[in-house]
C-alpha cells in the first residue's frame, strides 16, 4: 500500500504527531510524505498519480480548499482519511469534512455518538492518540526528582483553579509549561513559557515525582468522555499520574493505575496521599506503566493501517 502523509498548515505538536504515525506507518506500508501548504490542487493530483499514492491520510483536514474537496468527490484524488484530533471542539469543521472523506476516526468517543445521530456520510471510529516511545520512557537512573510536581498544558479556567488550590493547600516545588499569563499563576511555581518538544516533556516528567493531568471543559453538543495523549505519555515514563476524572479513563486504566479526581476536594485528597506516601506513588507509577505499552503511536499506525487495507480489499 502507498500512503500519503499530507502534513497539516496548522504546525505545532502536528509536526510530532505526523512524524510519530510516519514512523509507525513505515512498517506496513510505503509512505510519502507532502506538506500540504507546498503543492496546489492539480500539482496534489499529479504527485499521487506519479507515487500510485493508494490512500491520503492527514489530522484534521479543516485545511482543504473548495477545489479539493470537489477533487476528492470526482474520484481525481485518492480516498481520504482523516483524524479528528480537536474533537469535540470543531465539530462544523468536522461535520464538512465528513461529507469528502472517506475513512475517519475521533480521538473523543462522545464525538462518534454525535455524528452517528446526525447520519453523516461515512462513519467516526474512536481511535485515541498514542505516545512517542523515542521520547516517553522510564528513568534510567535513581537521580532525586526535580519537581514534586509538573503540568504542560493551555491555561484553560478549570486548570487556573486546580493550580491555585495546590498553591493554597500545599508547600510544593512545581513546574508549569504553556503560554499562561502572570496573573494565571502562582509566582512560586516555575514557569517554562514556550512550548518543549516531545522529547524535552518527557524529560520533565521524569524529573517530577507527580504530574497533573487536566482537561478542557467539553462542548456546549457534546459531552467530552475520552481521556488525552498525556495520560498515555505520562504513564510511559513511569511517572506517578494524578488525573481529572473522565469516563473514558476507565477503558484503559483502571483506578490502582491512575489516581483521580472530580473536584476541588478530591484534588486535595488525593495530592495529599501521593505527596506524604512514596509507596503509593511509586505503585500508581508501575502499574500505570505496565498498563500503556501497547497504546504507542506504532500500535495505533498498526491499527489505522488494517483498517484502510481492509476498506482497500
Amino acid at each position: 500500500m502507498n500512503v500519503l502523509l499530507l502534513t497539516s498548515p496548522s504546525g505545532g505538536v502536528y509536526h510530532f504527531f505526523e512524524h510519530a504515525l510516519k514512523k509507525g506507518l513505515t512498517a506496513f506500508a510505503t509512505v510519502y510524505t507532502q506538506s500540504y501548504i507546498a503543492c496546489n490542487s492539480q500539482s496534489l493530483v499529479r504527485y499521487c498519480r506519479q507515487n500510485q499514492i493508494n490512500w491520503i491520510i492527514t489530522f484534521n483536514g479543516y485545511f482543504f480548499s473548495a477545489k479539493d474537496k470537489a477533487l476528492f468527490h470526482a474520484n481525481k484524488l485518492p480516498p481520504l482519511a482523516v483524524w479528528l484530533t480537536e474533537e469535540p471542539y470543531h465539530t462544523t469543521s468536522s461535520l464538512d469534512v465528513l461529507t469528502f472523506a472517506t475513512v475517519a476516526w475521533s480521538v473523543e468517543s462522545g464525538s462518534t455518538a454525535f455524528y452517528k445521530e446526525r447520519s453523516t456520510p461515512i462513519s467516526v471510529s474512536y481511535v485515541p492518540l498514542g505516545y512517542d516511545d523515542q521520547s516517553f520512557y522510564p528513568a534510567k537512573g535513581n537521580d532525586t526528582p526535580q519537581y514534586d510536581l509538573a503540568f504542560v498544558g493551555y491555561p484553560y479556567e478549570s486548570r487556573i483553579m486546580w493550580l491555585k488550590q495546590i498553591e493554597e493547600h500545599f508547600s510544593l516545588k512545581v513546574a508549569v509549561v504553556g503560554p499562561w499569563q502572570k496573573d494565571d499563576l502562582p509566582s512560586k511555581f516555575d514557569h517554562i513559557a514556550t512550548w518543549l518538544p516531545p522529547e524535552k516533556v518527557g524529560t520533565l516528567y521524569r524529573q517530577s515525582r507527580i504530574v497533573l493531568n487536566s482537561y478542557r471543559s467539553g462542548s456546549k453538543e457534546i459531552e467530552a468522555k475520552s481521556i488525552n495523549n498525556r495520560t498515555f505519555e505520562i504513564a510511559a515514563t513511569a511517572t506517578c499520574q494524578l488525573s481529572e476524572y473522565r469516563s473514558g479513563i476507565r477503558d484503559f486504566f483502571s483506578a490502582a493505575e491512575i489516581a483521580t479526581f472530580t473536584n476541588q476536594e478530591t484534588l486535595r485528597t488525593q495530592l495529599q496521599e501521593l505527596v506524604e506516601n512514596d509507596d503509593v506513588r511509586n505503585q500508581y507509577a508501575l502499574l500505570s506503566y505496565k498498563r500503556v505499552s501497547e497504546h504507542t503511536f506504532s500500535h495505533r499506525a498498526q491499527q489505522l493501517y488494517k483498517e484502510l487495507n481492509s476498506y482497500s480489499s
